[in-house]
């Protein structure tokens, strides 16, 4: 009885907790990284705040000097120096880098850093041109690795105009007591002029301060996610541990699904041959069911006109009887095996049991007691089945006799069908010349017919060579006799032949040339079987029939002929063997041909004077075989 475990209940709870400290660890990030956010932006607006009172403080001042001049030739010097006092002053406090007058290209004109000293000051672009003057922006850089935060404006034309610098030109009436293209009342002028005011504010401190900040929460996050993983792994180990009591149960499981579904035959036996123990497969190999592709009662008894009543059991085989508790000595071969384990290395014995090639290999069976030395009284023996790789064997051996004669058709083609039209031709034209001739006529009408037998030979050496590329599909067998009986229906009056088909409803997966090709062959050998018994009587008869058997469909086709020479029986379906005097002997071998590519077999049943009997059996598709088809 298996015990069935409730690890689905215990790995809820676990798996709750995971969850919930994984959303923890990630909404703890989130939180994190919100608040590092919010700290740096409060960091910035307060150096902002810094950055504007200092620009607004040196735009004042500077314009306060820019008042007090006089305006004359001096004053454009006088302001400068001034300036540069100025910046120089503000420059020695620890929280500004440096005080810059830049013009447009980024160059400085006053400032507060010594002379080739001071970088190039790139303007952005939106700051040069979207930003009015007198309105203040602030931009985060680095200048010799320090943070540093730059606030800048552009001053007014005015002063622009005393540093010399480019500015708009004054509209007319202005002119008078003008400097420099300015005149006094362009002092206090706010329209757009080239000079802008730049302070650079020493962020590092600030910065500090926000890097500690930053580096404590993600300790904090990296402590909260180390707990999480810790506690995580704890849970996780200890679902190991509960399923580590397990998968011993679920190994010995699996070894006993394994040994029942193994294809070889596993078998335990006693001291005296008492078999203790045998999985599926040996129970099949050595009590086997019926065979699958056997001929089925039913087909017995339709050809003899009983109703048996068909298919019970076809979808539900019967499981292989129980072995256990029988003898190995009981069997046909149990007397035969060597039992005794060889000095030198094992091999296998091969043995003929109930139609099957099987192959045997007997091993101790090693049981280790309380004293730790090995039990030999048991015995392990390994069956396994090599009757469909003989099959295989005999298909490859055929198929290479086969590939031989494609190699011998293919020359016979080229070398004798061309110079054999022309022998024919001139037979015909012979024929027809010496008509009422005799016997030149009689002469050249034969060598006609012998040249058209030739012909059918190498038509069917190709046919039988050539490799088939089915294209298997459910046929209706009654649509398959209909087209036959209409096909032939001049020879069946010819010979005085009453065909009957009794094909079933059931469908058979074949294709459908080459049934009809093998049901032809086979109809074909019938009539000449029965057009040249002297001695049955007539008219003869010809039976088709079908009916469902275990994974497939039986085709029979029957006569009530002279029935087939034993001596020919064994090896009709060898190329070339024929009993007919005007056969080519070619029309079973592509009979066993075609079934063969349908993983079919073919059977012959004839007995002297009661007439042949042929018995097609056509398999199921395979499931891969379905899928393509509703494909």
């Amino acid at each position: 009885m298996d015990v069935v475990h409730p690890e689905g209940r215990e790995k809820g709870p676990l798996v709750a907790l995971v969850l919930a400290l994984i959303v923890l660890g990630l909404g703890s990030l989130y939180l994190t990284w919100q608040s590092i956010a919010q700290q740096r932006r409060i960091v910035e607006d307060h150096m902002v705040m810094t950055g504007n009172s200092i620009l607004r403080g040196v735009d004042n001042n500077i314009f306060r000097i820019a008042r007090t001049l006089r305006i004359g030739n001096q004053s454009s010097t006088l302001f400068r120096t001034m300036t540069e006092e100025l910046f120089t002053e503000l420059a020695k406090s620890d929280d500004i880098e440096f005080v810059t007058l830049f013009n447009r290209a980024g160059h400085p004109i006053v400032t507060s850093v010594k002379k080739g000293k001071h970088p190039i000051f790139q303007l952005p672009e939106a700051v040069a041109e979207d930003i009015e003057p007198g309105r203040a922006w602030h931009v985060m850089a680095e200048v010799d690795k320090t943070s540093v935060l730059l606030s800048g404006l552009q001053v007014r034309s005015g002063i622009a105009a005393l540093l010399g610098a480019t500015v708009p030109e004054a509209p007319r009436g202005l002119g008078q007591g003008r400097i420099g293209g300015m005149g006094p009342d362009m002092m206090f002028d706010n329209t757009q002029s080239q000079v802008y005011l730049v302070v650079g504010l020493n962020a590092e401190k600030h910065m500090r301060q926000f890097r500690q900040y930053r580096q404590a929460a993600t300790y904090q996050t990296g402590y909260v996610f180390l707990a999480a993983v810790v506690l995580w792994s704890l849970a996780f180990a200890y679902l190991r541990r509960r399923g580590a009591s397990r998968k011993l149960i679920r190994l010995e499981r699996f070894q006993n699904k394994l040994l029942d579904n193994m294809p070889d035959g596993l078998v335990t036996l006693a001291e005296d041959g008492e078999i203790l123990a045998a999985n599926r497969s040996a129970r099949q190999l050595l009590a086997p069911e019926p065979d699958e592709d056997a001929e089925p009662a039913e087909a017995e008894s339709a050809l003899k006109g009983k109703d048996t009543g068909g298919k019970k059991g076809e979808d539900n085989p019967p499981s292989p009887p129980e072995i256990v508790g029988t003898y190995w000595q009981d069997f046909d071969f149990g007397l035969q095996t060597n039992e005794n384990q060889p000095s030198g290395p094992v091999e296998w014995e091969q043995f003929d049991y109930q139609g099957r090639q099987l192959e045997i290999l007997f091993l101790p069976f090693q049981e280790y007691g309380g004293t730790d030395a090995p039990d030999q009284a048991q015995k392990l023996v390994l069956i396994r089945d090599r009757t469909q790789i003989r099959s295989l064997e005999e298909d490859l051996n055929e198929a290479k006799r086969l590939a031989a004669i494609g190699s011998l058709a293919a020359g016979v083609a080229h070398e004798v069908r061309n110079p054999l039209s022309s022998l024919r031709g001139f037979a015909q034209l012979f024929a027809t010349k010496l008509k009422g001739q005799a016997p030149l006529d009689q002469y050249a009408a034969a060598m006609v017919q012998e040249a058209d037998r030739l012909n059918r030979v190498v038509t069917d050496l190709l046919y039988l060579a050539r490799p088939r590329q089915l294209d298997p599909s459910f046929i209706d067998l009654a649509k398959v006799g209909d087209s036959l009986r209409q096909l032939m229906r001049f020879d069946f009056e010819d010979k005085l032949i009453e065909p009957e088909f009794d094909f079933g409803p059931e469908p058979v997966w074949a294709d459908p040339d080459a049934l009809r090709q093998v049901l032809l062959n086979l109809i074909s050998n019938s009539l000449d079987a029965i057009h040249g018994c002297a001695d049955c009587d007539k008219p003869g008869h010809i039976r088709l029939v079908s009916m469902r058997g275990h994974k497939g469909v039986w085709i029979i086709v029957a006569d009530d002929g002279p029935g087939m020479d034993p001596s020919i029986q064994d090896e009709a379906f060898k190329p070339f063997v024929t009993g007919k005097k005007t056969g080519t002997g070619l029309g079973l071998a592509i009979v066993q041909n075609i079934m063969r590519a349908h993983k079919g077999r073919v059977i012959i049943e004839s007995e002297q004077g009661q007439g042949t009997e042929m018995k097609l059996f056509f398999p199921d598709p395979t499931p891969s075989a379905d899928k393509e088809l509703e494909s």
